[in-house]
């Protein structure tokens, strides 16, 4: 139980963050999709699908064949270590309509945003509704949120996207 609780703790912390600073970079880049959820809250839960597809935290996962596997013709031998691009997956344009844009209105299309099948993520539900709630709270509160530069700078990890930061300025503070 103390390793899958500190797991959740620290695995769960740096992906939900970045997950809420890279969705609001992308919002402030789109605002019509901002203007429409700050007009419109209950479409924050299909929101944060949809930025868990366009964002994608979690950029690779590593995996190891367990036996041979054949993929459309391709023979993957037993024990091969293999590095699956899950930010690639979530923008097939195969499974999702103009997957290079971020639409909030979506229709609900499961990504791979928290993995699949016995590698999904433990702590899913609890990092929905944090961002849930932090999406909420910062379009509600910050109504005039904008970034200060043009081009934030994205952490050097080819694992996990993030940014180092994001300068941001707003007018006023909404109760």
């Amino acid at each position: 139980i103390v390793i899958s609780t500190n797991f959740l703790l620290f695995a769960g912390h740096e992906t939900t963050a970045h997950l809420i600073s890279v969705g609001m970079y992308y919002l402030m880049q789109n605002p019509d999709q901002m203007a429409q959820l700050q007009a419109d809250p209950s479409k924050i839960p299909q929101a944060v699908e949809e930025l868990l597809r366009y964002v994608s935290p979690v950029h690779t996962l590593g995996r190891r064949t367990r036996q041979e596997v054949n993929i459309r013709g391709v023979t993957i031998p037993e024990g091969t270590s293999l590095y699956l691009l899950v930010g690639s997956a979530n923008r097939d344009a195969d499974k999702f309509a103009d997957p290079e844009k971020l639409d909030i209105n979506r229709p609900p299309v499961r990504s791979l945003g928290f993995g699949y099948g016995i590698h999904y993520c433990l702590g899913a539900a609890l990092a929905r509704v944090e961002s849930q709630i932090a999406f909420e709270t910062l379009l509600k509160r910050l109504p005039n949120i904008h970034m200060t530069i043009e081009t934030p700078e994205f952490r050097p990890n080819y694992s996990l996207r993030g940014l180092k930061s994001l300068p941001v300025a707003f007018d006023q503070v909404s109760s």
